[in-house]
């Protein structure tokens, strides 16, 4: 058994790790999380954003601690909330959200039936059978305890208080990243006042059940946590090269799976349930998965190809990028064509038929592109792209909707009490397409010559192939 220890944190200060939840830390599990990036290659575009799933978890830790000393949890409560905060992070793969995205691409769905609910990520049913299978997480911990973890992090625990503080609009995950990421990257725009906020919290009454609410003099704190998230994902996780590392990240594990017919890929993300599964999965991390993918004897492959161009920071470059509006693309069919790619990410059947809609366009584009350069470009290169802006009102809805405000005569939503948020039309959100293709430039004139060169061709390719609503 662990002694209780103090951990130096360039966010937090110190952080206090129980004894009990120091042996978690040490465990093979926890540490592989050392080499999975928080931010893939973020760092490429923010040279600081080295920062780990291992820095952040016990960050989250952290951040429960405080938030369960706030509201005055009992111990028992605190530490439930904390383990969970904890062990919230083990299912990531290498380069975290991108492995995410591959997880939902080939899990086995027919073997899982029963066990994805509604919004629930692949990532996280692995997470859920880490802790509950792994050998020396069982060791230091009880299996009610692991059983509880996997409930409250799944969204089925029956108290909707702990829920809220590690699963929940204002839960100790975001309060953490939000920090971490805007201090790793150099920027200003994720801070928040992290202590007035929870001094702004309070327990309150629904009915029987007690959740996470804001008092009526903690509006302000709340407004400034949103913008914050809302600055940090438009100005940091939408940055144009963070899109196109992700891009090429999840592009080089497709084709790797899917065109060069690496067995191993495959194995490592197809997810069925099984033991076995999250026993090879917790053997990968970044490292890893470049160091083996780059070695020459995969050299040929598209997978070796883009990891490449990763690493020697090769990359793709954004040869065009519209608003999806209809000042810029008249017929309505092609709007609603190109706003259809956009989603479906737990809709497999349609997210099949928006995949191929996309390899046909993507080929056309790559034509369109060596046919304007007169230079052959391989269309399994090129990407498209799309993503939807959200205005402030619009993702705060989405998210915090849920929040009310405390006091009499009853609780209200935090919209009706906010004079900032009002004030915001919620309609503001731009859908932004995007593509990236290999082609150099070296100077910003030569930049805008290309962009300038390559804008009709690229307009032409998803009018004429969206025209009918991408059934052509």
């Amino acid at each position: 058994m662990s002694v209780d220890r103090q951990i130096r944190c360039p966010v937090h200060g110190f952080i206090h790790l129980h004894a009990e939840h120091a042996d978690i830390v040490a465990s093979r599990a926890f540490q592989r999380l050392r080499g999975i990036r928080q931010l893939a290659f973020a760092n490429l575009v923010y040279p600081g954003a080295l920062h780990t799933r291992f820095d952040h978890s016990l960050g989250v830790y952290h951040v429960a601690q405080l938030l369960g000393k706030q509201l005055k949890l009992s111990s028992s409560e605190l530490g439930l909330v904390q383990l969970a905060a904890l062990v919230h992070d083990l299912g990531h793969g290498p380069f975290s959200h991108v492995s995410e995205n591959v997880l939902e691409r080939y899990a086995d769905r027919e073997k899982l039936a029963g066990r994805i609910k509604s919004k629930e990520k692949i990532h996280e049913l692995v997470t859920a059978d880490i802790v509950l299978a792994d050998d020396e997480l069982a060791q230091c911990t009880t299996p009610k305890d692991r059983e509880r973890v996997v409930s409250l992090l799944t969204a089925a625990y029956g108290e909707p208080l702990l829920r809220d503080l590690v699963s929940g609009p204002l839960d100790a995950d975001k309060q953490d990243y939000l920090l971490r990421d805007s201090m790793f990257c150099g920027v200003q725009y994720g801070v928040f006042d992290l202590h007035q906020l929870h001094r702004s919290l309070c327990v309150g009454e629904q009915g029987e059940e007690k959740s996470l609410m804001i008092k009526a003099t903690g509006v302000h704190a709340l407004e400034q946590f949103i913008l914050a998230k809302y600055y940090l994902t438009t100005q940091v996780y939408g940055h144009r090269v963070r899109l196109i590392t992700d891009h090429m990240l999840t592009r080089a594990v497709v084709l790797g799976i899917e065109v060069d017919g690496i067995d191993e890929l495959r194995a490592l993300y197809a997810y069925d349930g099984e033991p076995s599964f999250a026993e090879r999965y917790a053997e990968w991390d970044d490292a890893r998965l470049l160091l083996t993918y780059t070695d020459q004897k995969f050299e040929g492959k598209y997978c070796h190809k883009l990891l490449t161009r990763l690493v020697r920071r090769r990359l793709l470059k954004q040869v065009f990028a519209r608003p999806v509006t209809k000042e810029v693309f008249l017929d309505e069919h092609v709007r609603d064509a190109l706003a259809r790619l956009t989603g479906s990410e737990d809709k497999p059947d349609e997210r099949e038929q928006q995949e191929k809609l996309r390899a046909r366009l993507e080929d056309a584009l790559a034509e369109a592109i060596s046919e304007t350069l007169e230079a052959e470009v391989d269309p399994r290169l090129v990407v498209l792209n799309l993503y939807t802006v959200k205005s402030v009102r619009a993702q705060s809805r989405e998210d915090e909707k849920a929040v009310l405000v405390d006091g009499p005569p009853q609780p209200v939503p935090f919209e009706e009490r906010s004079t900032l948020f009002r004030s915001i039309d919620q309609r503001m959100d731009e859908t932004v397409v995007e593509v990236y293709a290999p082609v150099a430039y070296e100077t910003e004139a030569e930049k805008r010559t290309l962009l300038n060169l390559l804008h009709d061709p690229m307009m032409a390719v998803l009018q004429d192939h969206l025209s009918q609503g991408g059934e052509a």
